[in-house]
């Protein structure tokens, strides 16, 4: 009876064992291949590395301290600012663009062509960087060795387009960057990223065409794919697929411009007063991007 007792015990320890395998408790992690939602996406163009999503972030930002600093920023060194961007800031705004929690801020130029041109400022060590400019005036003053290649033109806050992989969940921002004259334009896909709590900027996808100025035909075109050059066909395809696999959720980002207000003169007090409004207009919106 001990003996049949016995048996019966190590047989149910046996199976409890089995089970939790199989359930991964005991295993380092599951060894079956990925699933489609694991797997690259179209919106992963160069296939980088997926960071978490902002419901999966580690710890909380306290966005108040980096709008101080911010702020901080703007007054310390608003002479070096002025001379860099040639007394021609028209716009401030924040934004979380790695979506990490933190805000980073944006400040237009006064622009040329047919778009403004963008500087991006995130905190890097307790400290305001630069980390793409524009103006090359504008990275060289106040820009460090985080600095991208990769530059931004646009017309509006809300060009910048909160995204969601529709196969991972995963959220992103991508502008449409672009500039152009009467005989060249571009545009140039550029996703918002984090490396090492830093913001990043990933060109995707880039066309770029010549015209006759007396006919307005194209007389040459260039696209490139992740840096890469591709022809048209791979390039259309791939601009298709990547809008095929990610949803627009609607956020909408805003700022301040030198114009929308009489309070917004072109010395310090109108560039603090801009940060200020753009810092009320974050709050406005900014629970729908997490």
């Amino acid at each position: 009876m001990r003996r049949t007792y016995s048996i019966l015990i190590i047989a149910l320890v046996l199976a409890l064992l089995c089970s939790c395998a199989e359930t991964g408790l005991f295993s380092g992690g599951s060894s079956s291949s990925p699933s489609e939602a694991e797997s690259a996406s179209p919106t992963d163009i160069a296939g980088e590395a997926v960071s978490p999503s902002p419901s999966q972030a580690s710890s909380a930002v306290d966005n108040e301290a980096r709008f101080d600093l911010f702020l901080a920023f703007l007054s310390e060194n608003y002479q070096e600012l002025s001379d860099a961007f040639y007394n021609g800031i028209s716009g401030v705004g924040f934004i979380d663009l790695d979506i990490d929690g933190g805000v980073e801020m944006l400040v237009f130029d006064a622009g040329a062509s047919a778009a403004m041109g963008l500087q991006f400022f995130d905190i890097i060590d307790g400290k305001v960087e630069c980390v793409s400019a524009n103006m090359e005036d504008v990275g060289k003053a106040l820009g460090g060795e985080h600095m991208s290649k990769v530059i931004v033109n646009a017309n509006y806050f809300d060009d910048f387009r909160l995204m969601q992989d529709k196969a991972s969940g995963k959220k992103f921002f991508i502008v449409q960057s672009g500039n152009g004259a009467a005989d060249f334009s571009y545009s140039e896909l550029v996703r918002f990223g984090n490396d090492g709590g830093v913001l990043t900027l990933e060109s995707l996808m880039y066309k770029y065409e010549e015209y006759d100025i007396d006919s307005g035909s194209v007389k040459s075109e260039n696209f490139k794919i992740a840096g890469k050059d591709a022809d048209k066909t791979e390039y259309e395809a791939a601009f298709s697929s990547f809008f095929a696999g990610a949803e627009d959720l609607g956020y909408v980002a805003m700022g301040a411009f030198l114009w929308e207000n009489s309070d917004f003169d072109a010395g310090l007090d109108g560039l603090l007063a801009m940060a200020d409004k753009a810092q009320m207009l974050y709050y406005a919106n900014s629970y729908l991007i997490t």
